[in-house]
């Protein structure tokens, strides 16, 4: 007779989001990020809830970071190394490791580590372990807090607010293809930029699927822009004026729609079983059949309707009006005018977009079912593309060659504009501080500019703009064997 064999059951991973165990941990957090929020934007504000969505993101990440039980610092580093992208597992890392250096006393983290170390040993390990542990982890959870909340301050900033709330947060979040990645990851394949070469051709159906909802994440922010930014200082001064809608045109309908297909989207990501593939072509076929792609039939209908321009001008005639652009800021009059119906165009790219996206799917995906589900939508959809074609040509930009989309200002990747801004820092010498990746997100334009001083002599200076960032240069005429070379 054989042995009966041993069998080893692995203690299953601790659930931060049960009742029972929420409880323990809920507010734990808050004061401690209320004061990371005041580090890293001291001129504002963050609300109670606003405060909790990070608390519950971070305690997220905690859970995932604690999944593997680690016993020593070395497990923690190693867990982070592998699903933290790149470069933001590097600097995650390299604070942890000085919190380790300057230990306890010396700790200016500002996240409660006794408590901390108690819970993590009681409720969530289950055995003892070394205070370092307790402290990488903080030190790990701490940046990354640093991180969501400075993200989100600039935005707000960004908007002329002056209070953090849940929305900008998640907004926030959602803008930055770093934090995504890490927040809504697959575990099982860590990203990094060598992974990820700019003259990349081949993707696969997960890619295509990730960049999917980063992208529709970001245009959820970019309409609710319009709607904050062009909508809301008139409806304080003008809030009965029949001419308002046509500041909104039928940008909140095309918004619901698109909150609708992300949810749908989300919710089939998370019902996947592990493993497989998410079949996304069900989320397109039912509204399709349903006929909400139509939103933007109507929508683009109204944006090229000449009296659509008419009452926009007459509206910014009134005296209100008037009022509301002078108060509004410098500048702001101009882009009501002409910036305002320029971004109108965006909905009508981001649709074209779902066309490319759709049969990009049916090429890659594993499933003969979830192929048939997108040739379904692609199908009902070809009336609404005919359409839009008739109605925008001659008014839309061409597509470029090999661009997957006619979205104007198509962002690439996070993880390729990292790369970008790291091969721009290293033409510059005399670098000096954080890495540009560090506190920008996304490299805009660089050229000369003219710079005029006291005594009205005009030099020149090379700049490189950043969304976070400008750099002024003197250009490096000795090396002649490196084009664009430049000095701080």
């Amino acid at each position: 007779m054989f042995p009966a064999p041993s069998i080893v059951y692995e203690p299953l991973p601790y659930d931060f989001e049960c009742e029972e165990n929420a409880s323990k941990w809920k507010g734990l957090l808050v004061a401690a990020l209320r004061k990371v929020q005041y580090q890293v934007h001291p001129n504002l504000v963050s609300n109670e809830v606003a405060l909790e969505y990070v608390e519950s993101q971070i305690l997220r990440l905690l859970g995932m970071l604690c999944a593997t039980q680690p016993h020593s610092v070395q497990d923690v580093e190693e867990r982070v190394g592998r699903t933290f992208p790149h470069p933001i597992d590097k600097w995650a890392i390299s604070d942890a490791q000085i919190a380790i250096e300057r230990g306890k006393k010396k700790s200016d983290l500002v996240i409660p580590l006794d408590k901390f170390h108690t819970l993590l040993q009681k409720e969530v390990f289950g055995y003892k372990t070394d205070f370092q542990v307790s402290l990488y982890i903080v030190a790990v959870l701490e940046y990354i807090s640093a991180d969501i909340l400075k993200l989100a301050g600039n935005y707000v900033k960004n908007i002329r607010h002056k209070e953090i709330t849940c929305q900008d947060v998640k907004v926030a979040m959602c803008a930055d293809k770093v934090l995504m990645d890490m927040f809504y990851q697959d575990e099982d394949v860590p990203l990094s930029i060598e992974e990820e070469p700019i003259a990349r051709t081949s993707l696969t159906y997960e890619e295509v699927v990730k960049d999917l909802i980063h992208e529709e994440k970001q245009y959820v922010r970019e309409l609710n822009m319009i709607r904050k930014v062009f909508r809301e200082p008139f409806i304080n001064h003008l809030p009965k004026n029949k001419n308002l809608d046509v500041l909104d045109v039928c940008v909140s309908d095309v918004f619901d729609f698109t909150v609708t297909l992300l949810g749908s989207l989300e919710d089939t990501i998370e019902m996947t079983e592990e493993n497989h593939s998410p079949v996304l072509g069900s989320c397109f076929e039912e509204l399709a059949e349903a006929a909400e792609f139509d939103v933007y039939e109507r929508y683009t209908e109204e944006i090229f309707r000449p009296q659509w321009k008419e009452t926009l001008l007459s509206l910014l005639q009134e005296p209100a009006a008037l009022t509301t652009l002078q108060t509004a800021g410098q500048g702001f009059s101009l882009a009501v005018k002409y910036v305002f119906p320029k971004l109108l165009l965006g909905p009508i790219y981001h649709c074209f977009q779902y066309f490319d996206y759709i049969k990009l799917l049916m090429k890659l995906t594993p499933t003969v079912e979830d192929r048939e589900s997108l040739e379904q939508a692609d199908g009902l959809l070809r009336p609404l593309q005919v359409n839009l074609d008739r109605m925008c040509s001659g008014t839309l930009a061409k597509r470029k060659p090999g661009e997957l989309s006619l979205r104007p200002h198509g962002r690439v990747s996070r993880q390729v504009a990292l790369q970008k801004m790291n091969e721009l820092q290293k033409t510059i010498d005399n670098w000096e501080g954080k890495d540009i990746g560090q506190c920008c997100s996304e490299f805009i334009l660089d050229g000369i500019l003219g710079k005029v001083s006291s005594a009205r002599r005009v030099t020149e200076r090379y700049v490189f703009l950043f969304d976070g960032l400008v750099i002024l240069c003197k250009q490096n005429n000795r090396r002649t064997s490196e084009i664009g070379r430049a000095h701080v």
